[in-house]
């Protein structure tokens, strides 16, 4: 009704009959005493103006404007909610939380039908969890505050603890954010002034979280490379690697059903052969990947590269 509401004037305005028609016309389940009592509660909240004619009509002032609109066909309104659930599926409680408060605010927003639309689609999509799990828990906190100084480029200080140390360190560290990096948990680049670095910080590691007045420099995000980034580790500097993989179908198969990276690409070289192609920056998670298939593989490129999963696979069999 606001939004109806919205485009009239005094010389435009709606009757109580009017307004239930036209929303009557665009599917809507109501009467005229709903439209009456709706009416009245319009009137406490917004400048809504009445003609002195009979019947009634009735019209916002110009000043009026709908906070936001949000309009989606259903196949974007499912597409939204299965990123919303794919999302929680991989976050951390405090993330699954902020998801949570975004459907909310969704409904909220959308048009009456809609929100219904949107509430019912959620009975009919569910999206699984994966090998990637949950993210470790995230103080509330410290992603208030790392948010906001993304946000607002600025620097924050803070106790940071390693992944070899099950407590932080009470060693104060200074951190530029300067993007945030989501691959099973959230990561955030920063330039670690006093190591004159880039990094890639897991938010979980993160304690005690302040901002400063430090004023970011975003250029600073111009030296990270993300066309070959793979996964949670590196900085997004180290050197890139073009992998050429000569495989058997199996393992041809998984990665034609779940693409690996942006760049990959399989082609067939003759019955059960085929070469896997793709570029990343040097990750150890790469390596771990490619082990796990390693009865599969016939032969990887760089030679050095293969060797490094030749070692982790013969390692694996020889503990089992």
């Amino acid at each position: 009704m606001k939004r109806l509401l919205s485009h009239t004037s005094e010389t435009t305005a709606l009757s109580i009959t009017e307004i239930a028609e036209r929303l009557i016309a665009k599917g809507l389940d109501i009467n005229r005493k709903t439209v009456e009592r709706d009416i009245e509660d319009i009137s406490c909240k917004y400048p809504l103006l009445e003609t002195g004619s009979n019947p009634k009509r009735f019209f916002f002032d110009g000043e009026f404007k709908l906070d936001f609109e949000l309009v989606f066909d259903e196949t974007q309104l499912q597409t939204m909610i299965l990123a919303l659930q794919s999302f929680k599926q991989m976050s951390p409680l405090v993330m699954k939380n902020l998801c949570d408060e975004v459907e909310t605010t969704l409904v909220s927003k959308l048009p009456k039908v809609l929100g219904k639309e949107f509430e019912r689609l959620k009975t009919i999509s569910q999206a699984a969890p994966t090998v990637l799990g949950e993210g470790e828990d995230i103080d509330p906190e410290v992603l208030q505050t790392v948010l906001y100084c993304l946000r607002k480029g600025k620097v924050f200080e803070c106790q940071y603890r390693s992944p070899d140390h099950p407590v932080p360190s009470e060693r104060t560290r200074s951190f530029a954010p300067l993007r945030l990096h989501f691959v099973g948990a959230p990561y955030l680049y920063v330039y670690d002034s006093e190591d004159s670095i880039l990094k890639l910080l897991r938010l979980s590691r993160i304690h005690y979280a302040v901002m400063t007045d430090d004023v970011v420099d975003s250029k600073r995000a111009e030296e990270i490379k993300l066309a070959h980034v793979f996964g949670g580790y590196g900085k997004g500097t180290e050197k890139i690697i073009d992998y050429a993989i000569t495989c058997t179908t199996p393992m041809a198969y998984k990665f034609r059903e779940q693409k690996l990276h942006p760049t990959q690409k399989i082609e067939v070289l003759e019955d059960d052969l085929f070469e896997i192609t793709f570029s990343v920056h040097d990750s150890l998670e790469v390596t771990r990947l490619l082990a796990q298939y390693g009865e599969f593989i016939k032969k990887i490129e760089p030679q050095e590269e293969y060797e490094k999963v030749k070692l982790i696979w013969q390692k694996g069999l020889k503990a089992s």
